[in-house]
């Protein structure tokens, strides 16, 4: 009998020792806090993995920068560094400029095209993954952070002959492209910056979108938004693709799972509150919301159109290739 006893326990010491080691841990490094939509989206993540595989796949988060800045991800995944992490799709454009491709002047006239480009099934969004994953790091995931606008003071910019000669606040190169393609001066602005530029007059016209407009309260300081849907902002969540390798199958369904419903409730979640601001900002503020029609979204991409080209030339043939499928999506 009492052999049978120790039998049992060493069994039951084995299985727990296995179920230890079944027990998958990913850490993932965030330059956000988990309040910020992109960060909320990766704890809605961490709990959808953990409850389709039972506990099996715990995940660790690592925010407000702890580990890396945004800017560091790539190399950090890449390495090894960290398991998985959060990075601007842009930040891969210095290496791969044609990862750029969704920071490109109206090249995406509406929040249809942009979610079909997108979209996992879509080629141009499958051509990037495949770029980005050629430098170690696999994609899990897109998180769509909305789409941006113009800004402005004294009256609704509606036409590219409105920016000629004025200081325009931008994100980054495609960006600044953009506005020197339609005769502006681009200026790099933070966007924790932008209340104070905006108030004081460091730029003439401001960039950004509808919910930084409510959260920053930038109605306080500049009178009308233009609805342009000029560019999107793209983060993606990014995994060792090393890593990746080593999952099982089982471990690979469960986190693409988790993933696909991440990403979907990004992006109905982003339209929504891009939308809610909007209302917010024409209902609730004395600033004014102006939209375009289709003859004039046709004049910004006609104006736009040497930043469209300026991105070919740089991203190449691959480039030109993505640039064409978006059109498709028109």
């Amino acid at each position: 009998m009492k052999s049978l006893c120790l039998s049992a326990a060493a069994a039951l010491m084995l299985c727990t020792a296995l179920s230890a080691q079944a027990e998958r841990t990913l850490k993932v490094s965030l330059q956000v806090n988990t309040k910020h939509p992109v960060g909320a989206n990766v704890v809605f993540f961490k709990d959808q993995v953990e409850k389709i595989s039972g506990g099996e796949i715990k995940v660790e988060i690592y925010d407000s920068a702890q580990l890396y800045k945004g800017s560091e991800i790539p190399q950090a995944v890449a390495a090894g560094a960290i398991d998985m992490g959060l990075v601007l799709v842009d930040e891969y454009a210095g290496t791969l400029p044609a990862t750029g491709l969704f920071s490109v002047a109206f090249l995406f006239p509406n929040y249809d095209v942009l979610a079909k480009a997108a979209a996992p099934e879509s080629p141009v969004r499958q051509e990037i993954d495949e770029m980005i994953r050629a430098t170690g790091t696999r994609v899990l995931w897109w998180q769509d952070y909305g789409p941006v606008q113009l800004l402005s003071k004294e009256h609704a910019v509606s036409s590219p002959a409105d920016m000629k000669g004025k200081k325009v606040r931008v994100l980054g190169k495609p960006s600044g492209d953009f506005i020197e393609a339609v005769g502006g001066i681009p200026v790099k602005i933070g966007g924790s910056e932008q209340f104070i530029a905006y108030q004081r007059g460091t730029v003439d016209i401001g960039m950004t979108g509808t919910t930084a407009i409510q959260s920053r309260k930038l109605f306080e300081v500049m009178n009308y938004v233009t609805i342009t849907n000029h560019a999107q902002t793209e983060f993606l969540i990014v995994m060792n693709d090393k890593l990746w390798d080593s999952l099982s199958d089982q471990e690979k369904d469960w986190v693409s799972k988790a993933a696909l419903s991440a990403e979907q409730k990004i992006r109905a979640d982003t339209k929504k509150n891009n939308l809610d601001s909007e209302k917010f900002i024409a209902d609730k503020t004395s600033m004014k919301v102006v939209h375009l029609d289709d003859a004039q979204v046709k004049a910004w991409q006609a104006a736009a159109a040497p930043a469209v080209d300026a991105y070919i030339k740089e991203a190449g043939d691959v480039g030109k290739r993505l640039v064409d499928e978006v059109k498709k999506f028109y």
